[in-house]
């Protein structure tokens, strides 16, 4: 018997706007999904902290401290992978991107320093559905092409980055921050909707399935289970490989305008540039997607590594004629390869089984880079008046990672052939 994961592969599956439960719903919604909670919030983070500044009179080390709350998302991701493995991820990430737009909407309320944590401390909860639902969800639909499909479904990382700081920008000179906040948070909530409407899972062929149920048995797919995986060294390997990936983009990534600014960049060049990394990370996930399946994602990660430290040392300098058209865009595509490769590093060393549980476990290594990077950025600035140092330093973080990238060796089995994804059938 043909089972329906065969059919959902790329070469097969078109555009199908009659069945919401079709493998390109999925990959839309879980591009709105990296939009909401990572998008949005990392792109205008310092249009919001300028204005948090001005109003409230806080430092950057107190600003910049709200996204080490990032970290709660990842503590709690372990819990929230081991729910989508068994009851699939359509009502809780629901419920995740709710609770990111209601911290966007309750913050024009705000008036204290304490609401501002508070808020991002909901906002970051909300953060613990990002990563899982994409790798099971594009592993599941499209084992063939996972690469390409996994970089299209990551987009939203990077197309929240070229919409949504001129957009916002011109919301928060005209209407003021709260505006702001309220067209994210309306946004956020529409992407919600859209969550529990359309992400879906391949149906097992054999079985009837309930609403609240996965539509494909855990049982049923190939891979470690999380006790399996504990045992395995490539797990922890992989906690650093999450920091590597992390440190960048929590520590220097929402501090980029300002840096270039300090520098002495024109703020609407500093802001063009912006967008023109984000334009790069959305062609790096599929540039790196493509290459991931070629060369393995393994190697694709360290190329990827090694490109963003060189964008980084060219960043810290970026008044140098010409560099900051050079450095922003490779910045942007080396980076935004990151979300591409780890889901599919995870596939290849640990399969589907237990993913949910598995990237909630090597996300504790995002959870440091949060926890730490913005506050190191923020005393940076405060006490030095520079984020020169930050640099220097997650470049030498980069450079131990293309290293134990070499030392997790090749996957034990392989996990993400065709033929081992498919559900169990009966004749």
């Amino acid at each position: 018997m043909r089972n329906q994961l065969s059919q959902a592969n790329i070469s097969r599956s078109k555009w199908n706007p009659i069945n919401p439960s079709h493998g390109w719903w999925a990959v839309a919604v879980c591009f709105g999904i990296s939009t909401a909670l990572i998008g949005f919030s990392t792109y205008t983070f310092a249009l919001f902290g300028d204005e948090m500044a001005k109003e409230f009179g806080w430092s950057r080390t107190h600003i910049n401290a709200s996204l080490s709350f990032l970290a709660i998302g990842q503590i709690l991701g372990p819990m929230i992978g081991r729910v989508i493995d068994r009851k699939g991820p359509r009502m809780v990430v629901t419920f995740c991107v709710l609770l990111t737009a209601l911290s966007y909407l309750l913050r024009p309320m705000m008036s204290e320093l304490w609401h501002w944590y508070a808020l991002s401390f909901l906002q970051y909860a909300g953060f613990s559905s990002t990563m899982a639902p994409v790798g099971r969800i594009v592993g599941l639909w499209f084992p063939n092409a996972r690469g390409r499909v996994m970089g299209i479904a990551m987009m939203g990382n990077n197309f929240g980055g070229v919409v949504m700081p001129g957009m916002i920008g011109a919301v928060i000179a005209f209407g003021g921050w709260q505006s702001g906040y309220y067209i994210q948070g309306l946004l956020t909530f529409l992407i919600a909707i859209t969550v529990l409407i359309a992400l879906r899972e391949p149906q097992s062929v054999n079985s009837a399935v309930l609403p609240t149920e996965p539509s494909v048995k855990n049982t049923e797919l190939p891979g470690m289970s999380m006790n399996e995986a504990i045992r395995s060294k490539n797990l922890y390997l992989l906690l650093y490989i999450f920091l590597v990936g992390a440190t960048p983009f929590a520590s220097l990534l929402p501090q980029l305008i300002s840096h270039y600014v300090n520098e002495g960049i024109n703020p609407g060049t500093a802001a063009t540039a912006m967008s023109i990394l984000a334009i790069g990370g959305m062609s790096g996930k599929i540039v790196f997607g493509v290459l991931g399946e070629r060369i393995t994602a393994r190697y694709a990660m360290m190329i990827s590594f090694f490109g963003l430290s060189v964008a980084l040392i060219l960043s810290i300098n970026p008044t140098t004629p010409g560099i900051i058209w050079v450095c922003s865009p490779l910045w942007g595509i080396c980076m935004g390869a990151f979300g591409t490769l780890i889901n599919m590093i995870i596939q290849d060393y640990f399969g589907l089984k237990s993913f949910g549980s598995i990237i909630g476990f090597a996300g504790y290594g995002t959870a440091i880079s949060f926890a730490v990077g913005p506050i190191l950025a923020g005393l940076s600035y405060d006490n030095l008046g520079s984020y020169e140092p930050m640099f220097y330093g997650i470049v030498i973080v980069m450079a131990i990672g293309i290293f134990v990238l070499q030392a997790m060796g090749k996957p034990e089995k392989d996990f993400m052939s065709p033929p081992s994804i498919r559900p169990k059938t009966t004749n």
